[in-house]
Formats: C-alpha cells, sequence, structure tokens
C-alpha cells in the first residue's frame, strides 16, 4: 500500500510484514518509504501510533526526531575524536637516541657475538623501537639492528643517570675546558645527564647545572631518580670514596692492606665481586652500587673473608712437628714465603741456620720495609704466621726482635730472627716456648675455616 497523507498531513508508514499487528502487539518492524528511501528503521514499541481512520496509522514524529538527533549527536562526537584526538588511535612516536661513544657496534641480534652491521660515529642519532636485555632495537641511518643501551642517551626517556669518575672533576659554566668552574665532584657521585653537546655532557649535580666533559663521568642505563643522589663506584674510578671503600674491604678480609690505594683496578673490582658472592646479591659484577655499598659499609652483617679462604690455605695447612720433618722440610738455605695472618702481609724469608728452631732473615731489602710494616717496631712479640715453602704450607711461629748473627748485610735487617714449628726448642734452654707454641697452634686453627 503506498504512503497516503494522514487527516493530519503526517506521512504514514505501512507494517513491514504488511499486515498489522494485532492490537497489544509489543514490537513492530516499518520501513519508512519516499524521503528516507526503502530503510527499515529499528524496531518501535507500541505506543509511537495512535490509531486514526481504519487505513491509516501515523507515528509520533518527535519520538522518531529524537533517536535522530542522537544517531548524529553521536556521529559527530566519534568524527571530532578521530580528528582533535589523533593520539588515540595513531602510533606513538619512536624516541630519538644519542650515540654516546667512537666506534660503537650496531649488531645484527642483541648480543655481542652477532654479525656488527655497522660502526656508529659519536652524537650520531638513531630512531629506537624497543629495548631488549640491555640492548636498543634501532634505525641508524639505512640499517635496522641492535646496540647496547650503555652507549645510546635516549633524550626523550627522560635524564639518564652518570658517575663521576675520580675526584676534581670540574663542573664548567659552558661545554669547553676555558669555560668557569662552577664547582668540582667527588668519584663516585651521581649526576643527572639532560643533554648532550658535542664531548660535552650537560648535568645537574647537588643544586647546580653545568658541562662535564664525557671522559669524566661513565654514563649508566638508569633514569633519573633517586639513584642520581647516590654514590656508584666502579673500575676505572679514583678518590676518597674508592680508598674508603677499600678500607672497608680490607677490614673484612676481601683486600689486604696495601693493595688500599684510592685507586678502582682489577683487585679491587675481584674483592667486590667476591664479597657481592659471599653476600648473595643477585648482580655479583664488581661494581659497587648503592645496595652493594650499604652492605660493605654495615658492620652488623658479619660478612668477612678469612685469609685462608682468600688465599686457597683451608685445609692445606700442616702441624709439622720440627723433630719429625719440619727440620728436614725447612733445611738450612731453603726460601719461603711467609704469610702474617693478623695483616695478611707477606714476606720472602731464608733459612741459614737454627737447629732446635730456624734462624732466619729477610731475602731483601725490600721484604724487610714488608716485615717492619707487620711488626710495627722491633718487639719481642710472637706472631701467627703460615710457611709456604714450594707447594706445601705449614703453621709456625716468629717473633721481630732482630738479634745476632746478622749474617747478610744487604737486607736492611739488624740481625736475624727466628721461626718456630709445632714442639720446636728455645736454643738457650732447649725448652719449647709456650708463646711460640700457641701461635702455631693459632695458625693452624685459622686455616680450618
Amino acid at each position: 500500500m503506498p504512503p497516503r497523507l494522514c487527516e493530519d498531513s503526517k506521512t504514514c508508514f505501512e507494517p513491514y510484514n504488511a499486515s498489522f499487528p494485532a492490537k497489544g502487539s509489543e514490537l513492530l518492524d516499518y520501513y519508512i518509504p519516499g524521503s528516507f528511501g526503502v530503510t527499515q528503521i529499528p524496531p518501535l514499541r507500541r505506543g509511537f501510533f495512535d490509531k486514526a481512520p481504519p487505513d491509516c496509522y501515523t507515528v509520533k514524529w518527535e519520538e522518531v526526531f529524537s533517536m535522530k538527533r542522537f544517531l548524529l549527536a553521536f556521529g559527530f562526537a566519534l568524527i571530532a575524536l578521530l580528528l582533535f584526538t589523533p593520539g588515540a588511535l595513531a602510533k606513538k612516536d619512536n624516541e630519538i637516541g644519542q650515540v654516546t661513544g667512537s666506534d660503537v657496534n650496531l649488531r645484527s641480534e642483541p648480543t655481542t657475538e652477532s654479525a656488527a652491521l655497522a660502526t656508529l660515529a659519536l652524537n650520531e642519532q638513531v630512531e629506537v623501537l624497543g629495548r631488549e636485555d640491555g640492548w636498543l632495537h634501532v634505525i641508524a641511518g639505512d640499517n635496522v639492528g641492535y646496540v647496547r643501551e650503555d652507549y645510546v642517551f635516549v633524550s626523550v626517556a627522560g635524564n639518564r643517570v652518570a658517575y663521576v669518575i675520580e675526584d676534581g672533576v670540574k663542573l664548567r659554566g659552558g661545554p669547553g675546558q676555558s669555560s668557569y668552574i662552577i664547582t668540582e665532584l667527588v668519584a663516585g657521585g651521581g649526576v643527572k645527564v639532560k643533554r648532550i653537546v658535542g664531548e660535552w655532557y650537560f648535568v645537574s649535580y647537588g643544586g647546580e647545572t653545568g658541562y662535564v666533559h664525557k671522559n669524566y663521568l661513565q654514563l649508566t642505563r638508569s633514569l633519573s631518580g633517586s639513584a642520581a643522589s647516590e654514590v656508584m663506584l666502579t673500575r676505572g674510578m679514583e678518590g676518597e670514596e674508592v680508598k674508603k671503600m677499600q678500607k672497608e674491604l680490607a677490614r673484612r678480609g676481601f683486600l689486604i692492606d696495601s693493595q688500599v690505594t684510592g685507586m678502582y683496578g682489577p683487585k679491587t673490582r675481584e674483592a667486590v665481586k667476591t664479597f657481592q658472592k659471599a653476600a648473595q646479591l643477585d648482580g655479583q659484577d664488581g661494581i659497587a652500587g648503592p645496595q652493594t655499598l650499604s652492605l660493605i659499609y654495615d658492620r652488623s652483617n658479619g660478612i668477612k673473608k678469612s685469609l685462608a679462604t682468600r688465599l686457597d690455605f683451608v685445609g692445606r695447612v700442616q702441624l709439622l712437628d720440627w723433630f719429625e720433618g719440619g727440620d728436614k722440610a725447612f733445611s738450612k738455605g731453603t726460601r719461603a714465603v711467609a704469610y702474617d695472618i693478623r695483616t695478611g702481609l707477606e714476606f720472602r724469608v731464608r733459612r741459614f741456620g737454627g737447629w732446635y728452631h730456624a734462624d732466619c732473615e729477610p731475602v731483601s731489602a725490600k721484604d724487610t720495609e714488608v716485615f717492619k710494616k707487620i711488626a710495627g717496631g722491633w718487639t719481642w712479640d710472637r706472631r701467627a704466621i703460615w710457611l709456604k715453602i714450594g707447594s706445601k704450607v705449614y703453621a709456625a711461629s716468629m717473633n721481630c726482635m732482630p738479634h745476632l748473627p746478622d749474617v747478610s748485610k744487604g737486607d736492611n735487617f739488624p740481625g736475624h730472627f727466628c721461626i718456630h714449628f709445632l714442639n720446636s726448642k728455645v736454643h738457650e734452654n732447649e725448652k719449647e716456648c709456650p708463646r711460640h707454641q700457641s701461635m702455631v697452634r693459632r695458625a693452624y686453627s685459622n686455616s680450618q675455616a
């Protein structure tokens, strides 16, 4: 039935199923002919229609127009969302990084064993695609590959943390050696790197901002935060903070006193790694970061390394009777290395005489200097030592008083000193010295753990 004008001049709709539902029917599907085309509109509930003459039913147009206005408003809102908030659907821009080293390898995979695709120059820019286990996936020129994260400064990600390599590094007002000095930095101090200008880093430190040459800073992977206010010490650094740490490591037995130099070298790095292992830290890399330093300076934790462990003497030291092999093992003319258990210092000795015990002298003037450091002055006090002869180690005791005879004149030692083994005796009275025997047994017991 074609549409007709009803009495109130509104277009009539005919039922989609071509027959008007019975009175009381809940839903009706209708199409709109004419200006709307042959379009099926959503189901209309009962009540949208008023009964007119028997062959005509009219829609309450305010209901239809209300729905139409809602759909139009929703459409405009969706269009506005697409036009004015591109970040909601658009891909986020990749970060831009700046290479911080010279001839940095761009590799095919995130490993040092993979092929080098190209070498990147200092300050060359790369586009960062992602991160993977300490590596950055980047676009560099026409190449796509991987570069170690600590060789790239990613400015979009925020300020990076770097640590000062040595004491006395200058924070300058500009990127040049002739620029005025703002302040001096200390080794291990953390700074925030804001940007890179040629070979200079623009940094903030202790409320000041300025420039530091890249050679005096070690850039890390950390972003700015609490880490920049903390200390990190690593190989190549030099200064009072390094020396302070070394002293504590020496007190704990991880270094000896002669290795407390203020320079963070291979021995210090190995000592830090050994401490980290003893402390059961996850990162056993030889870098003294905040967690490692906190444990090193915390004397309540009792983390120590015995001298016997450091020298690999545990279970190797023999308690040898002087009269049942000691005199023969340390025969006249034999050279040995003596290790002082209290200080960890060592020096070379030579036996030249004696029969109830060994009469000895330092091998050289240099050995005499070490002997003096151990003794702290000439004294008859007994000291527990380990005596290494070849590959074997024995528990022993020594005094620190030069007395006659003085066999060698070139060693700067005015006389000789005595070394005792288990059950050895004093020449003057042919009796055992209780103090020497006590030190011999202490030397042996200290080697068992």
